[in-house]
């Protein structure tokens, strides 16, 4: 078998830790999207200003629990 160089592993290295990276982005992403999703939206909250129209339907959909 033959041995590996430095370089080599110097970049399974580098592309290891890429991709724990982007593992990690991606987490913190899905975590931010679901943070938001449970967050109450401003249209629960009961409004003052009677120039809003209260039958608009909101054009931002929460996404579903367990979507991707």
């Amino acid at each position: 078998m033959r041995t590996r160089t430095r370089e080599v592993v110097r970049m399974l290295a580098t592309f290891r830790h890429s991709a724990h990276c982007r593992s990690l982005r991606a987490a913190a992403a899905a975590q931010e999207a679901r943070d938001l999703a449970n967050e109450p939206s401003p249209d629960d909250a009961p409004e003052e200003d009677e120039r809003a129209e209260p039958d608009m339907p909101s054009l931002i959909r929460k996404p579903r629990p367990g979507m991707h």
